[in-house]
């Protein structure tokens, strides 16, 4: 199988999992709802851990194909994760608790805002903990 198809079929794999995280999460929250205040935070925390790993499919598509390396990004963590996290893994019940049904308290606590913050927290950890490491033999094959 040449390279090219393997990344092909890894972006395809990729795909039907970050599908099927978000399709997990629709049915648990609404064909599966659990009532109260219970339901609403363990709705909120799927969302959360949903949001995160999709995220982090998502950047693992670009890695693919490629030998990955650790190498921590502190100043990436710090200034892009923590806001980051903040939004994404705090639970929506938490900040209408804390602050009401008043602004800044309900666009933390939207789910939305939760969803896109949990993506960005995903991508925002793969790639600081993560990198690209070329094969010496794929960078001699582009130099023939």
């Amino acid at each position: 199988m040449k390279k090219k198809d393997r990344y092909v079929l890894g972006q395809a794999f990729l795909g039907v999992a970050v599908f099927l995280l978000i399709y997990t999460y629709f049915f648990h929250s609404k064909f599966q709802p659990v009532s109260g205040t219970v339901g609403d935070w363990g709705t909120a925390l799927m969302l959360s851990t949903t949001a995160v790993l999709a995220g982090m499919l998502i950047e693992l598509g670009r890695f693919w194909g490629w030998v990955i390396e650790v190498k921590i990004d502190a100043d990436l963590l710090v200034m892009q994760g923590i806001p980051a996290a903040v939004l994404s893994l705090v639970p929506g019940p938490f900040w209408l608790q804390y602050g009401g049904k008043t602004y800044p308290y309900i666009f933390f606590a939207d789910p939305v805002v939760t969803g896109i913050a949990g993506v960005w927290l995903g991508v925002i950890l793969f790639r600081s903990m993560f990198n690209n490491k070329k094969i010496k033999e794929e960078m001699e094959d582009k130099n023939q």
